[in-house]
C-alpha cells in the first residue's frame, strides 16, 4: 500500500506543477535577481494552498555535502492556527521546480516537532538551485487534498 501511495503522490506532483519561491538571506542579491528573471520569464508559477499557510522559519541558503535543516510552520488557512498532526510529505528537486525533474531519491515525511512546526533535513550534493515540493494532508483530510496544499520552495545550495 505504501509503495503505491508513493507512486500516486510522485504522479500527481508530476502533473500538477505549481511553484512560489520563497527566501530570505542577506547575502542573495544576485540570487533574487535571478529567480526574478525565472518567474518573469514563465519558469516558475505561483500557486497559494488551499487549506493551510505554510511559511518558512529558516534559511533556505544550503551548504554542499552538509546536512540542512529547513524549518516549516504549518497552520490552518481559516484559523491561523498550528496545524499539528498534519502530514507534511517532501520530494527534492535538483533545479528549477519541475525543469529537470531529478529527484534526489523518494518523496518523505517532515519530522512533526509540535504546535505545528516541522523540519525537513537533507544534504545537497551539487551546487545550485534545489525545489522542495511541500506537500499538506490536514488530519482527517483525504489525500487528494495534498495537491490542494502543495507549496514549492527555493533553496540554494553553494
Amino acid at each position: 500500500m505504501k509503495k503505491f501511495v508513493i507512486i500516486i503522490m510522485i504522479a500527481l506532483g508530476i502533473i500538477a506543477s505549481s511553484s512560489a519561491f520563497a527566501y530570505y538571506s542577506p547575502d542573495t542579491n544576485m540570487m533574487e535577481s535571478e529567480m526574478g528573471s525565472m518567474m518573469k520569464s514563465g519558469n516558475m508559477m505561483s500557486q497559494i494552498p488551499q487549506d493551510v499557510i505554510v511559511k518558512v522559519t529558516s534559511g533556505q541558503m544550503a551548504e554542499v555535502g552538509k546536512e540542512t535543516t529547513i524549518a516549516l510552520l504549518v497552520l490552518d488557512k481559516e484559523t491561523k492556527e498550528p496545524l499539528s498532526d498534519a502530514q507534511v510529505i517532501i520530494g527534492l528537486e535538483r533545479g528549477a521546480s519541475m525543469s529537470s525533474m531529478d529527484m534526489m531519491g523518494g518523496m518523505f515525511m517532515a519530522e512533526d516537532i509540535g504546535n505545528g512546526k516541522y523540519i525537513v533535513r537533507f544534504t545537497p550534493d551539487t551546487n545550485g538551485y534545489y525545489i522542495m515540493h511541500t506537500h499538506v494532508i490536514p488530519d482527517g483530510k483525504s489525500m487528494h487534498s495534498m495537491m490542494e496544499n502543495h507549496l514549492d520552495i527555493g533553496i540554494i545550495a553553494k
